[in-house]
This record gives structure tokens, C-alpha cells and sequence, in this order.
């Protein structure tokens, strides 16, 4: 087999073992046996074990796009008073993390653990981040209000509930998302409140 043909069955290791064992499966030794070849070629190949995993996450994208998360159209913002709009963005940051499996054992393995992998992590999601509050400073001119705070708290929150809930499919998994949001829905709907002259 061709070298590249090799670096990308190593790649597609990386993720499969993620997937299908978590990260605490993700090794040399097991990403080398599940590729079907020698442990050396990560060395030779990828310098090691983290020059493979920090060209797993160049491949491979990681965290939301802005636009997953921002959808409308300027004339559709203004229907929106800007609680609404952040509740509206954080279910959808919501969706967008219970939709990757591979992001999930990422931050799980952030917990634990600082790699290439965790580190391009954390970077997309900073980066992202950052452009998605000064959006949404832009869109809504409210200077008063910390949106990137509100959106810091609400996303931990919700990324801590998608790293627990990763691997269990139940009624009281429904049960605590569903939890979630509405706690989520009502502390904007009070800044909201009190927001109003």
C-alpha cells in the first residue's frame, strides 16, 4: 500500500476507535492495530502520536460553523428581541454538538487530557466563539448586555450535558436536555424582563 494510502487508514483509526471506544482507547498501539500496520509508521509518517493527531483535527472540523448557527437574513432579526434570539442560538448550538459524536469524545477527552487533538478543540471552539458574540454585538447594539457571558455560562452548561449524556439514550437523558432548555428559555426570558423600561 501507498504511503498516503497508510497516513489515511492511520487517520481513519483515529476516528473510528474514537467513535466506537471513547478516547481512552485512542493510543499508538491500538490505532496502529486497528490501521493494520506497524506502530512505527506513526513515527515515521507523523513524527508520532501527536503529529497524527494534529493532522487528524486539520482534516476534520471540529466544532459549529457560524453559519449553522446564525440563519437568518438581517430582515429576520428584527422579528426578535435579543433573549429570544440568543435561546434561539443556543438550541441550535445544542443540535449542532448532539449531531457530532466525534466533537463529543473530544471535549470529553479535554477534561483529561491536553493534545493536539483537545487543543484544536478548544481553538476552533474559541475562534468560533469569539466571532459568534462580536455577530451578535453587531446585529443587536446592545452594549449593556454581556453576550458573550450569557453565551459562555448557557454553552458550558449544555457542553458538560452533552459530554455526560454522550453514551446514554434514556427517557431521563429527554429529560434533563429538556431541563436544560427551559431553564435556559426562562433566565433569558427574565433578562428580558428586566431589560424592558
Amino acid at each position: 500500500m501507498s504511503r498516503a494510502g497508510t497516513e489515511q487508514r492511520l487517520l481513519d483509526a483515529v476516528g473510528s476507535l474514537l467513535l466506537e471506544q471513547g478516547f481512552p482507547a485512542v493510543g499508538v498501539n491500538a490505532v496502529a492495530r486497528k490501521a493494520g500496520c506497524d506502530k512505527v509508521l506513526i513515527y515515521r509518517y507523523f513524527g508520532g502520536f501527536d503529529g497524527l493527531l494534529e493532522r487528524f483535527a486539520e482534516e476534520h472540523d471540529l466544532w459549529w460553523r457560524l453559519d449553522e448557527i446564525i440563519q437568518e437574513d438581517m430582515d429576520r432579526l428584527s422579528e426578535y428581541s435579543l433573549p429570544q434570539y440568543l435561546e434561539l442560538l443556543l438550541r441550535r448550538h445544542i443540535q449542532a454538538l448532539r449531531q457530532r459524536p466525534l466533537t463529543q469524545e473530544i471535549l470529553a477527552w479535554e477534561l483529561s487530557a491536553d493534545n493536539p487533538l483537545t487543543r484544536a478543540l478548544h481553538r476552533q471552539r474559541s475562534e468560533r466563539g469569539m466571532v459568534l458574540v462580536k455577530q451578535i454585538r453587531h446585529l443587536f447594539n446592545q452594549p449593556g448586555i454581556d453576550i458573550g457571558g450569557i453565551l459562555g455560562i448557557f454553552g458550558a452548561a449544555i457542553n458538560y450535558l452533552v459530554i455526560r449524556t454522550r453514551h446514554r439514550h434514556s427517557e431521563y437523558e429527554q429529560e434533563e436536555w429538556w431541563r436544560l432548555e427551559q431553564t435556559i428559555a426562562g433566565l433569558l426570558q427574565c433578562q428580558n424582563a428586566g431589560a424592558t423600561p
